[in-house]
């Protein structure tokens, strides 16, 4: 899902933010683009010149383009999966707003096993024996995930 103007001009323009506010377009990267803003926005905000800053953080997910139609059980999961969906957090460096704060992010880990045919064919956008697109799930992402 990326629609033009993106989703971070549509809220720069509606709240009429700052002209440096800084803007980042994570797409096609599904439920783990959240985990991924949110690591980004931790490091933005620890930059000695973003003292006092402010990080949100909008992740959504939209199964519009990817919605399957054929008939492959494989494929045919994600439809009942995935839907459309939107969550967002605002992250502060302030101390000021340690009071008010519900929580603490304490710290954040990523990892990239991309590497591993196993994994990177785990959650793939493929072509169905009648050429209709949609994504298959392999049965091997529970132990991906896991990992």
């Amino acid at each position: 899902f990326c629609p033009t103007p993106s989703l971070s001009a549509m809220l720069v323009n509606h709240f009429k933010m700052r002209s440096d506010c800084l803007t980042y377009n994570l797409g096609g990267m599904g439920c783990s683009a959240g985990g991924i803003s949110i690591d980004l926005a931790r490091r933005l905000l620890r930059g000695h010149e973003q003292k006092g800053s402010l990080a949100l953080v909008v992740s959504t997910e939209n199964i519009t383009q990817n919605w399957y139609r054929g008939n492959d059980r494989g494929m045919l999961l994600q439809n009942t999966l995935f839907r459309c969906g939107a969550a967002a957090i605002l992250l502060s460096n302030r101390g000021s707003d340690a009071g008010r704060a519900r929580f603490k992010l304490l710290h954040t880990v990523r990892t990239h096993v991309g590497k591993d045919d196993l994994a990177y064919n785990s959650v793939i956008q493929e072509e169905d024996a009648d050429g209709i697109r949609g994504v298959r799930l392999s049965k091997a992402i529970m132990q991906i995930a896991g990992d």
